[in-house]
């Protein structure tokens, strides 16, 4: 469900009064000294960014106007030496509204960021929502209730900025579980400042293992609080924790979606990049044109988070392409029978998006954001970077990878170099033909049923079959008979003509979901979780071991432009060992090593 938009008031100066809190945003004239004062000096960030020269994580409770985030950027990217990046994770329960944020940001500073934020706006979505507002910063705003979301998150903070209203107006923010779960998402050292110095917050803030200092508050207020972490809860062990990578070069194997999307995440972190392709080996995406649809769950399926997650994480980044690459013509989507009427109704009772991005009836759905990709232009554009490199290569071992920190596999339904067994069979191979043709009678928007119609220019593209298991790339014309009938059943009176087909072989997954992260040691997830042999519902937390240096995404099946935009900045994250842009719930559902530990709840390793 969306959430609630933040209800305020201005004063006869303009200032931003919560209507919900009966408290200010911030200082009123002068809130960016406040923010000066209370959170980059208590942290002591001007020497702390000064010396960064890798990832700064800066926390905050409380994302309001984003005048902090605003302040802290421009800080950042005056004093910052030129490879350090920042990552600024923002906590926010009642999101204020574009037009009245563009508003309050008017004449602040940094406008190509306030921008940058204005157009990817989450607006009221709950959940994780990765901005990439500037090549070296990337906003992170998780919209939701607090207590539910800073447990889930995956994240180690440098420095904290506790700006949640006052403890009294709203005391949900200030918890001892809240700064308790703040403390265990703490780097070592790690800071925090905030405004307030009440004893409440004081106390809880030493509970939680910090050590506490009061200094001079800003303006006509005497006190606030600084503190630093003296005792670091212990890690806790999981089965999703996974290895970064060590400096150096990293190789992928596959320029597809997959592929592309995180070489270009890894390439924009700083890393360099060896993309290695293979004419003998076509990605599935080598396809003139493709959609990134969205084709949730009808029901609150634990998946279904992350694929509006992902939905909304490839609008972000394709909305920034030119016409060219991404073309935003609006995708319908028809019901082909009552079941699917029913399916599509009830994606529209539970209101998980809102009217400017969907809209229409059971029988037809209307995604006006959606649209069609140009995938050789969009695959060409991933790989123009600095630090990414192609090279030509028919891989049949690994050894010519040595020299790479890290290897990640992006090869669709091959999995013959993976090196662990038993996520061999966890891909399998599905054939898909599109057939592209001439056509008098072109419809301006992309058009979804039993075939995926799509326009470009004085052509129609109609595709794509769905062969499991068939990984055939000689093109057969059955295909194209069923892709034409498929135009031909919306639209009787088109003279068509077959200019063109294209065969791909999709990577999918046996359970529908993608494989993302580091790839696990099947022999030591079977000894550390043998118990779930015996008892599957057995709750168990230990680390796992995984084999050095290699990763994976794949096994995105037909969803490949819709999800690889997200996981590709996942594994980034888990590369790099900066905060990862999900959930650790849904996390739980893309990695590997779940289908190690379903092989022993099921008996089968």
């Amino acid at each position: 469900m969306l959430l609630e938009y933040a209800r305020l008031t201005l004063d006869a100066n303009g200032q931003p009064r919560s209507d919900h809190y009966q408290d200010i945003y911030y200082n009123p004239g002068a809130g960016f000294a406040e923010s000066e004062h209370v959170f980059i000096n208590g942290n002591r960030l001007h020497e702390r960014i000064a010396q960064s020269r890798g990832h700064l994580t800066i926390g905050e409770i409380g994302y309001g106007t984003g005048l902090n985030f605003i302040h802290t950027a421009d800080t950042f990217l005056r004093e910052a030496s030129p490879d350090a990046r920042l990552h600024y994770i923002s906590f926010e329960l009642h999101p204020i509204a574009t037009d009245t944020l563009a508003a309050l940001q008017g004449d602040w500073p940094q406008p190509a960021i306030r921008a940058a934020i204005l157009a990817q706006n989450p607006h009221n979505h709950p959940g994780h929502h990765l901005l990439k507002v500037h090549p070296r910063i990337h906003l992170h705003l998780i919209q939701g209730d607090i207590r539910a979301t800073l447990p889930q998150l995956r994240a180690q903070i440098d420095a904290w900025y506790l700006d949640g209203f006052a403890p009294a107006k709203n005391p949900a923010c200030w918890t001892p579980e809240v700064l308790t779960e703040l403390a265990r998402h703490s780097a070592p050292n790690a800071t925090a400042a905030t405004f307030s110095a009440a004893r409440s917050v004081r106390d809880a803030l030493v509970q939680a293992g910090f050590h506490v200092e009061k200094i001079p508050g800003y303006g006509s207020k005497r006190d606030m609080l600084t503190a630093t972490l003296a005792t670091p809860p212990a890690p806790q062990p999981h089965w999703t924790n996974q290895p970064a990578a060590a400096a150096g070069s990293i190789a992928i194997i596959g320029a597809g979606i997959a592929g592309s999307t995180t070489a270009r995440a890894l390439a924009e972190s700083g890393r360099r990049v060896v993309l290695y392709h293979s004419d003998a080996h076509p990605a599935a995406s080598h396809v003139p044109l493709a959609v990134p649809y969205l084709n949730p769950d009808s029901e609150a399926t634990p998946h279904r988070p992350y694929q509006i997650a992902a939905w909304h994480h490839a609008m972000r980044a394709l909305q920034q392409y030119p016409r060219d690459i991404y073309n935003p013509c609006g995708v319908y989507c028809h019901a082909s029978d009552d079941d699917e009427q029913r399916r599509q109704q009830a994606i529209l009772d539970a209101a998980l998006l809102n009217e400017s991005e969907l809209r229409g009836d059971a029988a037809t759905l209307y995604y006006p954001r959606g649209g069609a990709i140009h995938l050789p232009a969009l695959l060409a554009a991933l790989a123009d970077h600095p630090n990414i490199e192609r090279r030509q290569a028919t891989l049949s071992d690994l050894r010519p990878l040595d020299e790479h920190a890290a290897i990640i596999h992006c090869c669709g339904w091959q999995t013959a170099l993976v090196p662990e067994p038993a996520l061999q069979h966890a891909i399998r191979p599905v054939r898909g033909q599109g057939s592209l043709f001439n056509s008098d009678t072109v419809p301006d928007a992309v058009h979804c049923g039993g075939r995926t119609l799509i326009p470009d220019g004085a052509y129609l593209y109609s595709g794509a079959s769905f062969g499991p298991n068939d990984h055939d790339l000689a093109p057969r014309s059955t295909d194209d008979d069923a892709n034409q009938r498929a135009i031909t059943a919306r639209y009787p009176d088109a003279k068509l003509q077959l200019q063109a087909h294209y065969t791909g072989i999709r990577g999918a997954s046996r359970d529908y979901q993608p494989l993302v992260g580091a790839i696990p040691d099947a022999a030591d997830v079977a000894a550390k979780y043998s118990a779930l042999r015996h008892d599957g519902g057995k709750q168990i937390a230990r680390d796992i071991a995984h084999y050095p240096r290699h990763y994976i995404h794949q096994g995105l099946g037909s969803k490949g432009c819709t999800q690889a935009w997200l996981n590709a900045d996942i594994l980034t994250a888990i590369l790099n060992g900066t905060p990862i842009p999900l959930p650790a719930a849904q996390l739980e559902r893309i990695v590997p090593a779940r289908y190690i530990l379903r092989a022993l709840k099921r008996n089968q390793l």
